[in-house]
């Protein structure tokens, strides 16, 4: 059977399905775009989230989009979503010797680190794809092919409009609504699905961490909502005022809107309130209530951290946190590690997955992953230790060239700059040259070499 439907090329997955189960020819089974496909199995919490429904949780409807309003979500969001897209996505080839070598000028590339479509940068389509898989569980991007398979394009599409399912044969689909409200029908092979911690109970799509935790979201906004309503009223809750005679309902309601004209509200706070009747303003001592308000905002910003695991310092929450010293440090050692890291191997591994698919049990020999040297985070002091050994400091083996130094610090490679110290196993000479000590102040410029903190 051609590996061509209808003047489209499928990709070694789509083709193998269509080929049908024991190799048998079951004809033409998988089109990259088909808008008759009948969607078997589809979770109906799935369904109701692509119609835009919301729940309700502290009195708040929570969305993807309302839990943004919340100052720790926008926060931990943009701030896992922007350590992404400042690293750099690229190809690498997986040497006999198991070494790491990334392939420059790949034709991959151009979707990976400059445009992958005509409406955004590469950074801003991680940027967007990291947004959605941590409000929503799951980031969605659609490989476009011209007829004779190749890549043109991947474009981005909002979770609302991509709608997963199994067909009758077991196999994935995406139904895919347009702008213009038209649908699209796409086999999992020329999908990127990006998704996060879990499953659906349809095994399709990642769980939303908004949805499974719209209480802790609901209740950081609720308690800043009441917040806010304190300033707007102007009058606190726990004011009131007492008449010494009876008071009509007339009076009441007088009474009322003259307080709501004269004394509620920013503008009108410093305003001097006109009692008649002999009217007393009291004030209630300060509730336990109100005393734990602070407290309450406190713990619903710590409350939101833990759902996206970021330290509550890095999310603007000091008030139990130092900010000097090796602890704010080894908090962001792990932010790396333990936040980061897991986002990065299922961004990439879907990457690899979809653009160099498996064919028999024959792993791909390329794969996608980041550039994410640890000396982009560095201060200078740590580079210049790091070069220093690195290069082959104190007379021991280094393992990276003069011109790779260089790279890493953003300088041009210099003649001869290519090989790698290897101590001989005689006396060091007095004065080395470009060996040791001295080979991290040939890759430095000229006017740094007398500062080690320079690198």
């Amino acid at each position: 059977m051609s590996d061509i439907v209808n003047g489209y090329r499928l990709s070694s997955r789509a083709a193998e399905a269509a080929r049908g189960r024991g190799g048998q020819d079951t004809g033409p089974a998988i089109e990259n775009a088909v808008s008759s496909a009948a969607i078997a199995t589809a979770d109906p919490g799935d369904v109701f989230e692509w119609f835009g429904g919301g729940q309700q949780a502290a009195g708040m409807t929570i969305t993807p989009e309302t839990a943004m309003r919340s100052t720790a979500v926008w926060r931990c969001v943009t701030l896992i979503s922007g350590a992404l897209m400042t690293q750099e996505l690229g190809v690498y080839r997986l040497s006999p010797k198991g070494e790491f070598i990334r392939e420059h000028g790949h034709p991959y590339d151009r979707f990976l680190n400059c445009e992958p479509n005509q409406e955004m940068t590469s950074a801003v389509f991680v940027e967007n794809i990291a947004i959605q898989l941590l409000l929503r569980g799951n980031g969605y991007g659609l490989i476009r092919q011209a007829r004779n398979g190749t890549i043109t394009s991947i474009d981005f599409y909002f979770p609302a409009r991509v709608l997963p399912y199994r067909s009758a044969d077991r196999s994935i689909w995406y139904r895919f609504t347009n702008e213009d409200g038209t649908t699209e029908d796409h086999h999992a092979s020329y999908v990127l699905h990006f998704k996060g911690p879990g499953l659906s109970v349809d095994g399709i799509r990642a769980l939303s961490p908004i949805s499974n935790h719209a209480q802790s979201v609901g209740i950081n906004l609720a308690t800043r909502d009441y917040e806010a309503g304190q300033f707007e009223r102007g009058l606190m809750t726990n004011d009131y005022f007492q008449f010494a005679g009876e008071v009509s309902r007339e009076q009441r309601a007088a009474f009322k809107e003259y307080l709501r004209k004269k004394a509620m509200g920013i503008t009108n706070a410093h305003n001097p309130l006109l009692l008649e009747g002999g009217a007393e303003w009291k004030r209630v001592a300060v509730t336990a209530k109100d005393a734990q308000l602070l407290e309450l905002l406190q713990y619903s910003v710590v409350d939101v951290c833990r759902i996206y695991g970021v330290p509550p310092n890095m999310a603007g929450e000091t008030s139990g946190t130092s900010n000097w010293g090796t602890g704010v440090e080894q908090q962001s050692i792990g932010f790396d590690r333990w936040t980061i890291l897991p986002h990065k191997v299922r961004i990439a591994g879907e990457w690899t997955r979809k653009l160099f698919p498996v064919v028999g049990a024959r792993a791909p020999q390329y794969f996608v992953w980041w550039n994410d040297d640890f000396l982009l985070s560095g201060d200078s002091k740590a580079i210049a230790a790091y070069l220093r050994a690195a290069l082959g400091g104190n007379q021991l083996p280094g393992w990276i060239s003069k011109n790779e130094a260089r790279r890493k610090v953003n300088l041009p490679p210099v003649p001869d700059g290519d090989a790698i110290y290897s101590p001989t196993g005689e006396a060091p000479a007095p004065e080395p040259t470009s060996t040791g000590d001295d080979a991290l102040d040939d890759a430095l410029p000229a006017d740094d070499k007398d500062n080690p903190d320079a690198a």
